[in-house]
This record gives C-alpha cells, structure tokens and sequence, in this order.
C-alpha cells in the first residue's frame, strides 16, 4: 500500500483560465471572454503551474503555445470543466423544472451508494448487486465508478457510503476487509507470439517490442515502471499510451505491442473476443490486494466481511 500524496490544490477559475488561452491562443483574447484583467489571468496560470510543478503554457512571438506537459494535461483539464459544467447545467437550467421529479430521483440520499474502481467493475458490478439482492431484497442502491485514489476521497467526503477499489492508496483511517489479491498478467498477440514460451528468454523478446502503457491510475500508483525495470532491468524506449481497454486490446490483438494488466481489468469474455494471449505473472509481479472500505462513523446494515467473502468466492469460481 501507498500513502497518499498531497494534492495540488487545483482551482476551477485555473482550469478554465488554462483552458480558454489554449483554445484562443490568446491571453488578451482570452481575458476578455472571461471579463478578468490579463494580469488576473496570468495570476491564474502561474498558480496552476506553481501547484502542478509544470509549465503549461509559453510566451513567443506569434502568441501564447501550449507545451508538451500542457497537452498532455490539456485532455484531462477539457473533462474537468466539461463535467463540472454539465453537472452545474442539470441542477440549475430552467427548462429542467418539468423533470423535477426525475432529478429528485437521482439526487436523492436515501440509497447506499457503492463505488467501484473503474477497473474492477467490469468483474464486480454483477455479483455485487446480485449478493446485495440476496441479503437485503429491499435495500436501494447507487452505483458509481471512479479510479481507486478518487474512491477513498469520496468516502471521506461521505459522497459514496462503500468503496471497493485496490489497496494503492492509504485508507487505514477507514473501516476495510481484504476480498482478494488481483494479480498482473501479460497481454500479447496470439498470431505474433504465440508459439513462443513464457520463460527468460520470452522475456528478452519482448524487451525491444512496443509497450503499451494503459493509462490508468492504478498502474500509476504501483507504479509499471518499476515492474517493467524488475524483469527487463531497463525501461522500455517504445511505448504508446492508450486510455481505455478496448484500444488496449485492440492495439496488442493487431500485433502493435505487448503490455502487464492486472487481471480484474480485462474480464474473459472481453478476451474471448481477441486474438490475445494472457499469461499470468503472479509468482514474478507484486499482487495487487482488492479492499473494500467504509467510514467507521457509517453504520452499516450490511454485513460486510459476509459480502466480500460471498464476492470472493462468485470471482474464483
């Protein structure tokens, strides 16, 4: 387990601030769209870069240029505002009044609301619902889906009410029973490596292939780098990111690269529709603990430790 890093204190006004001089190119131009002083803006910029530790933007003479590092956080920046501005849409626009009823509906804290690692639910979401059928018939839930470090934060906000997410954060503040360990398995294409077998010597085969980095926060907090430089003793110098499992799988079932998941994160029936070979590393790689958590001032009607042992046992079998 892994304790938490401090955030950076990201703002909204930054976020936006970094997101319109992108779009305008343009400081002045982008300084009038949201009535602030170029001063003000500028203020707003060097804060979100202080905080991050990156520059995000660059002065020359044709304008303002994002830089590489602001690229890259660019994409995560356009999704913060947007959702943010989509959730603020739904809660105050006027022509949302005729469906009040609906959005009480959804808004409503008489339900327990369950979150799951963005990676686990594809194997969780069924027996979890259908073991919580089975202990309490009459109890109304709501299913979330968030990367793991973001669970943690929502039970401590008392946003989600349980969390079922992999142990790469510290939550020794909350209550929480081990369910299973996942474990990392390798991905590769059938038709290109098929005949070839899993010892030291596939290994040194695969070194110089592309390596497909799944973007995702677990790999982030374990950290593939470091399992990568265990078994090659050098981090590979081609890879390409990828940011969902479908173009993970589709890019290593056409034979572009090669890439270490942990188990949960790609369910057998998502690789019974690819050409792909899954050879499991669970002797070599660290096991990844699957937690699931609540806060000790919560009180539950659920019997937890029962929960995640009925779970434990629907995943094995």
């Amino acid at each position: 387990m892994r304790e938490r890093k401090a955030g950076m204190g990201m703002d909204l006004e930054g976020l936006r601030s970094f997101v319109m001089i992108a779009k305008e190119k343009s400081i002045s131009k982008a300084a009038q769209i949201l009535h602030v002083t170029q001063p003000t803006l500028s203020a707003r910029i060097r804060k979100l870069e202080e905080g991050m530790g990156v520059k995000l933007l660059e002065r020359n003479w044709e304008g303002v240029k994002v830089t590489e590092q602001g690229h890259y956080f660019l994409y995560y920046a356009l999704q913060m505002v947007s959702q943010l501005n989509n959730a603020s849409a739904m809660l105050n626009k006027s022509d949302m009044k005729k469906f009040e009823q609906s959005l009480e509906e959804v808004t409503r804290m008489d339900r327990l609301v369950i979150g799951l690692d963005t990676g686990l639910s594809g194997v969780f979401m069924n027996p979890l619902a259908s073991e919580l059928r089975k202990m309490r018939p009459d109890l109304k839930c709501k299913y979330v889906s968030r990367p793991s470090i973001m669970l943690v934060d929502l039970i401590d906000y008392g946003v989600i009410d349980i969390g079922l997410f992999y142990d790469v954060v510290d939550c020794s503040h909350l209550r929480h029973v081990h369910v299973m360990d996942d474990e990392w398995v390798l991905l590769c294409s059938e038709e290109h490596y098929g005949n070839v077998g899993e010892g030291a010597d596939f290994i040194d085969l695969l070194k110089n292939e592309m390596f497909v980095l799944f973007e995702n926060p677990v790999a982030t907090y374990v950290t593939v780098w470091e399992i990568l430089l265990g078994l090659f003793g050098s981090i590979p110098n081609k890879f390409q990111i990828v940011d969902s499992c479908d173009m993970m799988l589709g890019v290593v079932a056409n034979g572009q690269g090669y890439t270490f998941v942990p188990r949960c994160y790609i369910p057998q029936l998502y690789l019974d529709g690819f050409p792909i070979r899954a050879i499991p590393y669970g002797e070599t790689l660290p096991k990844l603990p699957i937690l699931m958590a609540y806060s000790k001032s919560l009180q539950l009607d659920v019997p937890i430790e029962q929960l995640t042992k009925n779970l434990a046992c629907a995943i094995s079998s």
